[in-house]
């Protein structure tokens, strides 16, 4: 608390120009802040002001020092406010925004690798359309941004990403199960489990059975891709689904990926973005950490 004080005086007069202007701002004795200048300056071995007639100005060395205090101060503030928090029960807290599939299996896995480790925290996670994250992390009303194919955006900063694949997903009993790969008249033969029509996945899985002079009527179809997950885990049919939609479904066994040949090359970009003005508090980083590091976990496996 007292090298706090003396950082506060030598702020002050630097901000002021003047001892006797920057003690009566803090309602403390000017020889008070005298000795505290003094002091310091006896310490470092070189002056911090230069003594004119008119007043006190910053020397080189001081200059150095008072952007260095000011930083000492600020970070000062930031962690006297979150114990003050914590004393309140006020945790450290996260908001992410991020999309249906991610919010039950990749995001979930990484916020519970987070909460087992510091359990004293708050996460609050916002399912939503793709193309409003980026608006919304940008003007701050979230902390991080989570899902495929977000748009480049000013303000915004990317942390990691990563391309991924999309196929036919279906149990590891299902005829197709063991191809290494099939072709779009293939899955004509069985229920088909697609997104709606607009998703990309599907509109380039419609443009490719166009090509191929093929129709295909999806038995079922949702926006909810944890939703078209369960349909695939109950053998009612192939989905249509990027392989992080069923992440854990994969590394589980419980579900097989296999690409389709007419949508070779055709891939998403997965992004946990963050706002780029500002420092990212410490939990938003420690998310943000630990799903680059679950990202690059799926980049080295292939």
């Amino acid at each position: 608390m007292l090298h706090a004080r003396m950082l506060r005086y030598l702020d002050e007069v630097a901000r002021c120009g003047s001892i006797r202007k920057a003690a009566a701002k803090l309602n403390v004795a000017s020889s008070a802040v005298n000795r505290q200048i003094i002091a310091l300056e006896e310490e470092l071995g070189t002056p911090l002001f230069e003594r004119l007639s008119h007043g006190l100005r910053l020397t080189a060395a001081g200059e150095i020092m008072i952007a260095h205090i000011r930083k000492t101060l600020k970070d000062y503030q930031w962690s006297s406010e979150r114990i003050d928090r914590l004393r309140d029960h006020h945790f450290p807290s996260a908001s992410i925004a991020t999309v249906g599939g991610l919010a039950c299996d990749l995001l979930a896995k990484a916020l519970m690798q987070l909460r087992a480790e510091r359990p004293f925290t708050r996460l609050f996670v916002s399912v939503m359309d793709a193309e409003d994250i980026m608006g919304l992390v940008a003007a701050g009303d979230f902390d991080l941004g989570f899902a495929f194919d977000l748009p480049d955006f000013g303000g915004v900063t990317r942390a990691a990403s990563l391309r991924t694949r999309y196929g036919a997903v279906m149990v590891p009993n299902h005829p197709l199960a063991r191809e290494s790969a099939v072709r779009v008249s293939a899955l004509r033969d069985y229920p088909l489990i697609a997104p709606h029509v607009g998703v990309l996945i599907r509109d380039q899985f419609d443009d490719a059975c166009h090509r191929n002079d093929i129709h295909i009527d999806p038995v079922v179809e949702s926006d909810s891709f944890e939703f078209l997950r369960q349909f695939a885990l109950s053998n009612n049919g192939v989905a249509l689904l990027n392989e992080l939609d069923v992440d854990d479904s994969l590394r589980k066994g419980t579900l097989v990926f296999i690409p389709i040949v007419e949508l070779k090359g055709k891939t998403q970009t997965i992004s946990v973005v963050h706002r780029t003005r500002g420092a990212l508090e410490p939990l938003p980083g420690l998310v943000v950490e630990r799903l680059s590091l679950l990202l690059d976990e799926r980049r080295g496996s292939g």
